[in-house]
C-alpha cells in the first residue's frame, strides 16, 4: 500500500557515487544478504566460514553499523559473485566508509535518532509527512525556524554557537533535500493549529504562511491541512505524532516509514516481497509498518483539506498577521 502509485513505477535514483554513505550501507546489506542466500547459507554458516560472529552479519545485513571493510571483503572472497557484483559492493563499501552530509561541521548538534533520516531523505523520489504542532522542518523559514530552536536551548546557550549551527544544520537540509534539481515530490501534511500557534511576532508568523503559500504554487509540492473539526483514524491517530513516510522508487532502497517521539523515533520498513505469504504471519515491526502506512492514508483521505481549500486556509491566515 502506497501513499504515491506513481512512486512504485518510477525507477530509483541512479546508484553510484551520489549516493549517500547511509543508503550504500543498506543496499550494501541487502547485496550481502542476496549473495548469502543464494548460496543457501544461514547468518551463522556464513559468519563461520569467514571467523567473525553471527551478531557481525546480522549488523551489516541491517545497516546497523559501518560495515568493517575486511569483513565484507571476506564476503566476497567467500562467496565469489561475477566482477560487476563484486565492483558494485566495493563501491557501496567505499561510499559507506565516508561521512554524511552532518557529521564533523553539525556532529555535536545531531541527534542519534534523527540520523537515518537525514541520510535517506535526500534519495527519495516521494515524501509523505504529517506534523502534529509546527511547520514542518523542510519547510521552515530561517525566522521561524530560529524561534523554535531557541526555545529548545538553555538560556546560556542563547548568546553561544549552539543555536546558529542548529539553524544553518536546518537550513542545508532543507537544500540537500527541495533543493535538488529533480527534487521528490513532496506531500506535506500539518495540523491546523500551526496556522495559530504562534512562533515568535506577526512578521515572523507571516514570513511563514506567506512562504508555505508560495510553495504550494511549485508542482512537487502539495500541503494539506488536518482540520480541527474531523476525527482523525481512531485512537492511534489522535495520539500520533510526527511521522513521514519516504518511497525510492522501482529498484532502490525499501519504503521507509519514519516515527517520532520525545527524544527518539522508530524506523519501520516492509517484509520482502518473498517473506511475505499466508504461512507466514507478520512480524510486530512489520505491522508497525502497516498501521502507520494506513494511518497516514486515512488522514489524507479523512481528516485533511483538500489542496484549494488548504490554499485558502493560508491566504485567511495570512491576513490575521498582516
Amino acid at each position: 500500500m502506497f501513499s504515491d502509485s506513481n512512486a512504485v513505477v518510477r525507477p530509483a535514483r541512479p546508484s553510484g557515487p551520489d549516493w549517500t554513505p547511509t543508503a550504500a550501507n543498506i543496499m550494501l546489506g541487502r547485496a550481502v544478504k542476496d549473495l548469502r542466500e543464494r548460496a543457501g547459507l544461514t547468518q551463522k554458516d556464513l559468519a563461520g566460514r569467514i571467523h567473525v560472529s553471527a551478531a557481525t552479519i546480522n549488523r551489516l545485513e541491517n545497516a546497523d553499523t559501518t560495515p568493517m571493510r575486511r569483513t565484507v571483503e571476506s564476503v566476497i572472497g567467500l562467496l565469489g559473485p561475477d566482477s560487476a557484483t563484486r565492483d558494485g559492493l566495493l563501491m557501496m563499501l567505499a561510499r559507506t566508509e565516508e561521512p554524511e552530509w552532518f557529521q564533523h561541521r553539525f556532529e555535536d548538534c545531531t541527534p542519534d535518532h534523527l540520523r537515518r533520516l537525514l541520510g535517506l531523505e535526500s534519495m527519495a523520489i516521494h515524501i509523505t509527512s504529517y506534523d502534529v504542532r509546527l511547520v514542518s522542518g523542510l519547510l521552515q523559514t530561517p525566522e521561524y525556524a530560529a524561534h523554535i530552536i531557541r526555545t529548545g536551548l538553555h538560556l546560556t546557550e542563547w548568546r553561544g554557537p549552539e543555536a546558529g549551527r542548529r539553524l544553518a544544520q536546518r537550513l542545508e537540509r532543507q537544500e540537500r533535500v527541495l533543493g535538488q534539481a529533480d527534487p521528490p515530490r513532496c506531500v506535506f501534511l500539518m495540523d491546523e493549529s500551526v496556522l495559530i500557534r504562534r512562533v515568535g511576532p506577526d512578521e515572523v508568523m507571516r514570513g511563514q504562511l506567506v512562504r508555505l503559500r508560495e510553495l504550494t504554487d511549485l508542482p512537487h509540492i502539495v500541503i494539506r491541512f488536518v482540520l480541527f473539526d474531523r476525527f482523525i483514524a481512531g485512537n492511534a491517530g489522535s495520539m500520533a505524532g510526527s511521522m513521514a513516510q519516504l518511497q525510492f522508487g522501482r529498484g532502490g532502497l525499501p519504503d521507509l516509514v519514519y516515527v517520532e517521539g520525545y527524544e527518539k523515533a522508530d524506523y519501520f520498513t516492509p517484509p520482502p516481497r518473498r517473506a511475505r505469504s499466508p504461512e507466514r504471519p507478520p512480524t510486530p515491526r512489520e505491522n508497525h509498518f502497516e498501521r502507520h502506512l494506513q494511518l497516514l492514508l486515512r488522514i489524507q483521505g479523512e481528516a485533511c483539506a483538500s489542496p484549494a481549500e488548504s490554499r485558502r486556509m493560508l491566504d485567511e491566515a495570512i491576513s490575521r498577521y498582516s
